[in-house]
Formats: C-alpha cells, sequence, structure tokens
C-alpha cells in the first residue's frame, strides 16, 4: 500500500470518526435535554403533593380549602386569603404544566391526568372566584385556556364532588 493510499484511507477513518463523535454528542444533548424537562417537571408535582400534604396535616386548613371550594362567599377575611393562596399555588402549578406541555416539553400521557385535575377543580364555585380575582397574575395564554374551561364548566353547571362531600355537609 501506498504512502498516498494510507493517507487517504486515514482521512477517511477520521471523518468517519468526526461524524460518529458529533452523532453522539447529539444523543447525549437530547438525552441531557429530555432528562433535565423530566427533573423539572418531577419537582412541579412535587412541590404541588407537598402543598396538597401539608393541606390535609391540618384540620383547620382542609375545612378551610373544602368550605372554599363551595361557598367562598362565606368566607372569613382571614380564611378568604387562605384559600386564595392555596388556589394561587394550585394554578400556578398548572400552569406550570400547560406551559411545559404547550412548548412541547411535556408529553400529552405525562400532562392529561393534570389537565382533568384542572378541569374538575374548575367546575367549583369556589374556583371560579378565586380565578376571577387572581387571573391577572397569569400568562395571557393560560388565562384564555382557563377561561374557556370556567365556561364549559359553567354550561355544565354540574358541581364536582372531588373528595366525595355531600353539598350542604361541607361545614
Amino acid at each position: 500500500m501506498a504512502l498516498e493510499q494510507m493517507f487517504y484511507l486515514s482521512q477517511t477513518i477520521a471523518a468517519f470518526a468526526i461524524v460518529a463523535s458529533v452523532l453522539f454528542v447529539g444523543l447525549e444533548v437530547r438525552h441531557s435535554n429530555r432528562e433535565s424537562r423530566h427533573r423539572a417537571i418531577e419537582e412541579m408535582r412535587a412541590d404541588y403533593r407537598e402543598e396538597r400534604f401539608q393541606m390535609f396535616l391540618n384540620a383547620d386548613s382542609a375545612g378551610v380549602w373544602l368550605r372554599g371550594l363551595h361557598e367562598f362567599a362565606t368566607l372569613s377575611p382571614v380564611d378568604k386569603m387562605r384559600f386564595l393562596l392555596v388556589a394561587h399555588g394550585f394554578f400556578n402549578t398548572h400552569e406550570g404544566f400547560f406551559l411545559y406541555y404547550r412548548d412541547g416539553r411535556m408529553t400529552h400521557d405525562m400532562y392529561q391526568p393534570q389537565e382533568t385535575n384542572l378541569d374538575d377543580f374548575l367546575a367549583y364555585p369556589g374556583m371560579q372566584a378565586a380565578w376571577d380575582l387572581r387571573k391577572n397574575y397569569f400568562h395571557n395564554v393560560f388565562r384564555a385556556l382557563v377561561d374557556d374551561k370556567i365556561a364549559a364548566a359553567q354550561k355544565r353547571g354540574i358541581v364536582p364532588a372531588h373528595y366525595h362531600e355531600e353539598h350542604g355537609q361541607v361545614r
């Protein structure tokens, strides 16, 4: 084999090696991005779980939440503030889920249960009242989504019993 042929062969092997390394780096970046997105979503879900956990540890807070869902207007000013803070956290979490989904960072399979949860809670009159008071603090696209979901819930006219509560026995 001539020296010139060995030179061309080494250049060809080097070219394949460069292409292979670029493909490898691309796959690693893709995997890293996917892992980062998944970690961010899991952190949001963990925050939401923690919020619910803190609520059920305290019977008074759970009672305020349950009364607020059904009878927001009858809450005391302090209890309205407590309900609104929890509702704002709920909306903030769901806004994050929605924006991740809209931007393609969350799959439909991961988003669908969160959307169902949002739909269920938006049918409560108290969440609708909280949204009316807090909606200016959220992204315009999310605001339009929630407004549409509330309009659909009001049209259905069914108040859910997410906790299997019976209306009138909320106290």
